[in-house]
């Protein structure tokens, strides 16, 4: 047989991707244990849930048989039910306020748009989750208010809410952004 020259085999590094290490995408866990600020917003988020949900409770029993549901565009209705039916939506957003408040405890699971690396940026993102479970709160009351409250349905209870929850994210974003 004849001399043959082979062409160079591609070594797998040149094609094969550098990924960073597991761990150093993984922020580090936290242990979190009861504090009297945590304590003092587990307290005030039961209490405002309380006043929450008998407001909600009593906003529905006053309501007529059936009302708008959903509204187009313009603001005009488009859909009808009974006012308990609004009951779904306010238990789904309580039980992501509860979700956030457990969250809180496991700091490793806040997801930021900012690097967490130091002790006090852990502390501003647990604050800023406890802090969003309250407003989550004012969000659950926002949407009977909406329909039920006003002589016409508004829909600046939701948007209020909703934009007090985005500032909330913005400040605390900001803060943890400036502990680096």
């Amino acid at each position: 047989m004849g001399n043959k020259e082979f062409l160079p085999v591609r070594e797998k590094q040149e094609i094969v991707r550098q990924v960073p290490e597991r761990q150093d995408m993984e922020r580090q866990k936290i242990k979190v244990n009861r504090t009297t600020e945590g304590t003092v917003f587990e307290v005030a988020f039961l209490v405002m849930a309380l006043v929450v949900w008998a407001l909600i409770i009593l906003m529905l029993s006053k309501a007529p048989d059936v009302i708008a549901t959903h509204f187009d565009a313009h603001g005009h209705p488009n859909g009808y039910g009974s006012p308990w039916g609004l009951l779904v939506p306010c238990l789904i957003i309580t039980g992501v306020g509860v979700l956030l408040l457990v969250v809180a405890y496991h700091p490793h699971l806040i997801n930021m748009p900012v690097e967490v690396k130091t002790l006090r940026q852990t502390e501003l993102a647990i604050r800023s989750t406890r802090v969003a479970a309250l407003v989550v709160l004012l969000l659950t009351l926002s949407i009977p208010a909406t329909l039920l409250f006003f002589e016409s349905p508004s829909p600046w209870p939701v948007f209020g809410s909703v934009g007090l929850l985005l500032a909330v994210a913005l400040y605390y974003s900001v803060r943890i952004y400036r502990e680096r």
